[in-house]
């Protein structure tokens, strides 16, 4: 199937949840538990568009986070974290962790098929450990609807996923459990590793939770990495004033296409 009528089909499936009314699967609020001739039934709603996607057998948020999903990286430089792509405040943008960009001004963003645009680094925090990064619009990814989870109420024992490129796998869906919350960070069981640093967590209402900050580590007779248990740093430490601020008056973006292998410049003998 054409690229074009997934995006429009994933468009048509997105309004139907975003446009459902106050007790729509978005919303933070619990809603009572239908009687079974009032169960909701997603392919009632958009027929068979979970089989255009890439993964049928994933639910409507986590197919619309495995599609948004994209690597990131730093010009010139070895190793790479993850992201999700999405459109903020009218713009297209890339949310990261702070660590991934580690100051740099212009990352490099990976979509499908070998496409690689130039994004500049409009906001960082280190505490919280979130970045966001401006890029022109993907043709090989379609933008996450940004659904932010607003506090941690109604989180613990929640199913999570993540899709992101941790180590030197392509494209992963990882799914876990919500276990505890602990230095202003939330902790989930589920798989991680290097190079999924920055991928979006989504629930499994769709509700984006924050972006894979750190794996734990043991300490049995020496520092063991726990693979198991992942540290998501939480969106709702993201300071939405600020970003819509940076994200509205950031000046265009041209089009630039990376060149893998392309010779670093060099200033005062010195790596860019």
């Amino acid at each position: 199937m054409p690229r074009w009528v997934q995006i429009i089909i994933m468009l048509a499936a997105t309004l139907t949840f975003s446009c459902s009314g106050p007790n729509n699967i978005f919303s933070d609020l619990a809603s009572p538990s239908p009687a079974p001739q009032e169960t909701f039934d997603v392919s009632s709603v958009v027929g068979d568009v979970l089989s255009t996607f890439e993964a049928a057998n994933l639910s409507l948020p986590e197919n619309l986070a495995r599609n948004s999903a994209v690597k990131v990286l730093r010009p010139f430089e070895d190793g790479h974290g993850s992201g999700t792509y999405m459109k903020m405040h009218g713009r297209f943008v890339v949310i990261t962790a702070a660590h991934v960009v580690e100051g740099y001004t212009t990352m490099i963003v990976e979509g499908r098929d070998e496409e690689r645009l130039i994004g500049r680094v409009i906001y960082t925090d280190d505490k919280a450990d979130l970045a966001i990064i401006l890029i022109p619009p993907l043709e090989t990814r379609i933008a996450f609807p940004y659904h932010p989870k607003k506090n941690k109420s109604n989180l613990i024992g929640a199913g999570v996923s993540y899709t992101g490129f941790p180590g030197r796998h392509g494209l992963l869906t990882i799914r876990g459990t919500v276990a505890s919350f602990e230095h202003d960070m939330i902790i989930i069981n589920m798989f991680g590793w290097f190079g999924s640093s920055g991928s979006g967590v989504v629930d499994r209402h769709g509700k984006f939770l924050g972006v894979v900050s750190a794996i734990d580590v043991g300490d049995w007779m020496i520092p063991l990495p726990l693979n198991s248990i992942v540290w998501v740093a939480p969106i709702w430490k993201l300071n939405e004033e600020v970003v819509e601020v940076r994200v509205k008056t950031a000046p265009p973006l041209e089009v630039f296409k990376s060149f893998p292998g392309a010779a670093a410049p060099r200033r005062g003998g010195l790596p860019d």
